[in-house]
């Protein structure tokens, strides 16, 4: 657990390549990529950094052009294209998708206090949904907290509510006001969840289906709220807790909001944040603006306590629901033994007009990481950064670090 929640400092022909088959796609309809040296690319990007398994897709103009799973999903048993995994954060790209999608119905104001729907709640009245979406709302993260880190160390299976992680969240010291910096939050996403219940009067599994999942038809992707995961299920691995052990069914009830906490596939992950914020068609004009535009450059600073506030720069900063890297849209998992990355390129803001998705999960053996105690590098953001760089040389993300 220690250090593995949030970011670090802060074709000719074409194939689609699985397990190391391939099968021909029509290249009539799908865009020039060399796949060949991507799969090359991934296979020793997981010989270098030790993995268990990879799974990967890259998709060019909303068209899938390759996707790939190498390594084992557990002992003896193969990784495939359609293993489940966590999907973590990649949730809250979703939750601000409804978000935006509420906005424009009229149900919730993005601007208005939340007060109107947890009058009870410290800073209430100065906190919107913005603030919560943005990670600017003040609400300390549990995560860290020493209480919640001994106990989820001391019993990872257990089941943690919502108004469980909002106390922890409530009783922290805070250290600044709504509106006045930024700090990467879990606990804003929890709160900014009940936000939406509240306002709509239904679950967040129920918005989940209706605004996400059915729209997008992932089939691959579920909100389950216990330990759960269906098979094909490509187990995670860690070493956090001071022995190798398998992380898969550790309880993930910590992570997000209830009704969000999901697990899914590399295909539905990929093309849904190419839907979601590739281009117009599935939020609209107005509201896929909003979530992409880097409003919060030169905003924050550096604050005592605090672990993640400082000034946000073009090349690290967050839209709602994901970061902002260059011209790059991410969001970048890391929990439990599951490692995992999705960036895309959207056409308006691609040199040649391009519009690139890139998605990569992984899982780790023993030798992944030399100190497990310490924060714990992303080697599927690694990968993705690179791939990403490959396939838009004049655009491409920042480097990995």
């Amino acid at each position: 657990m220690r250090g593995s929640f949030i970011k670090g400092v802060i074709v000719a022909s074409a194939l689609l390549v699985q397990c190391g088959r391939v099968q021909a796609q029509s290249p009539a309809t799908v865009p020039q990529v060399d796949t060949g040296a991507i799969e090359t690319l991934a296979r020793e990007h997981m010989k270098k950094r030790h993995l268990a398994s990879l799974l990967m897709q890259v998709r060019v103009n909303g068209e899938e052009v390759m996707t790939f799973a190498a390594g084992e999903a557990m002992t003896g048993v193969p990784a495939t294209i359609d293993g489940h995994f966590r999907n973590g954060a990649v949730a809250m790209t979703y939750v601000a998708a409804i978000s935006m999608k509420l906005a424009d119905s009229g149900a919730i104001d993005l601007d208005e206090p939340i007060a109107r729907w947890l009058p009870g709640l410290p800073a209430a009245t100065s906190a919107t949904p913005r603030m919560l979406l943005n990670m600017t709302s003040g609400y300390p993260d549990y995560v860290p907290n020493a209480g919640f880190v001994k106990a989820f160390e001391t019993n990872p299976f257990r089941t943690w509510s919502v108004d469980d992680r909002i106390a922890i969240s409530t009783a922290m010291p805070r250290l600044f006001a709504p509106g006045t910096n930024w700090d990467y939050s879990h606990s804003g996403y929890v709160i900014l969840g009940r936000v939406l219940e509240r306002a709509t009067g239904k679950p967040m599994h129920a918005l989940m289906q209706e605004y996400i999942l059915g729209p997008l038809a992932l089939a691959g992707t579920h909100s389950i709220e216990t330990a759960q995961v269906p098979e094909p299920v490509i187990h995670a691995f860690t070493a956090e807790r001071g022995v190798y052990e398998d992380a898969t069914y550790w309880n993930p009830s910590w992570t997000i909001t209830q009704g969000a906490v999901q697990v899914t596939t590399i295909s539905d992950m990929a093309r849904s944040f190419d839907l979601i914020v590739g281009d117009d068609t599935f939020l609209g004009a107005a509201s896929r603006a909003a979530m992409i535009k880097p409003s919060l450059v030169g905003f924050g600073s550096p604050l005592p306590g605090c672990r993640t506030c400082h000034q946000m720069t073009s090349a690290f900063t967050y839209g709602l629901g994901f970061f902002l890297e260059n011209e790059w849209v991410l969001q970048t998992p890391l929990f439990g033994g599951y490692a995992s990355s999705v960036a895309t390129l959207p056409a308006d803001r691609s040199r040649d007009g391009r519009r690139i998705t890139v998605a990569v999960a992984v899982t780790s053996l023993p030798d992944s990481y030399p100190d497990w105690t310490a924060t714990l590098p992303n080697w599927a953001d690694e990968l993705t950064k690179a791939i990403a760089t490959r396939l838009a040389p004049d655009t491409p993300p920042p480097p990995f670090r």
